[in-house]
């Protein structure tokens, strides 16, 4: 006989704060290594819970890939659509918030992760590429617009952009950071001071306050180095 509390541990394994709270703890792994050597026993043991259980809340890899991807889409990539658009904040300070997310889709869209969703998924890595090339749009039209407004040096937004992405995925990349004797702390606040150099006419530089901004990047390295959620 099926009792109330079968019926909310059942609940349970359908509850989409559950299942993503489980895949969440595979961002780093798969960004690591990508997923298609991963085993469902290995899957399994990342999230912390028995192979009987993990197929209670899921079927199969592929829809658990499914999920990271929605994740990356929705929580790291898209962020920006909460504030890039957003006339209130000044140019400086919308530029500020870009640069971390720019470095967490570096970071998550790894070539080991991106590389088995083109050969093994495809239909997956252009639902990732689709939502950066979005991203990658939107930034062009607010450094234009940033621009106009003098607030930002008159550049090839383009550029800026492109240069960014290159960047970024070598900050995030140990293996670069070890042959040029960086530590990615130092590297990551050193890249962004170059930046707003770069970046922001000498009036919006002297408006900006990155008080708050360091805490958010000794944070944002150690999702980069330890998968922190």
């Amino acid at each position: 006989m099926r009792t109330q509390e079968d019926g909310a541990v059942g609940w349970r394994y359908t509850d989409p704060e559950c299942r993503n709270k489980l895949v969440s703890k595979l961002l780093y792994p798969f960004k690591s290594g990508g997923f298609q050597q991963l085993r469902m026993d290995d899957v399994a043991k990342q999230m912390d819970i028995s192979k009987a259980t993990l197929y209670k809340y899921f079927s199969s890899k592929e829809e658990i890939v499914g999920i990271v991807v929605d994740l990356f889409i929705r929580r790291i990539i898209d962020l920006y659509k909460d504030y890039l658009g957003d006339s209130e904040l000044p140019y400086p300070v919308r530029f500020q918030k870009s640069f971390p997310q720019t470095l967490l889709i570096a970071n998550y869209g790894s070539e080991p992760f991106m590389n088995d969703l083109r050969d093994s998924l495809p239909e997956l890595y252009e639902q990732v590429d689709a939502a950066i090339g979005a991203r990658n749009e939107s930034l062009k039209e607010f450094y234009e617009a940033g621009m106009e407004a003098k607030a930002f040096h008159r550049q090839n937004a383009t550029l800026i952009v492109m240069q960014d992405e290159l960047m970024c995925k070598q900050l995030v990349n140990p293996v670069v950071l070890m042959k040029n004797n960086l530590t990615l702390q130092n590297a990551i606040c050193d890249y962004y001071r170059m930046r707003k150099l770069q970046l922001l006419t000498p009036e919006a530089h002297g408006s900006l306050d990155d008080s708050e901004l360091q805490g958010k990047l000794e944070m944002l390295v150690k999702k980069i180095m330890f998968g922190m959620a």
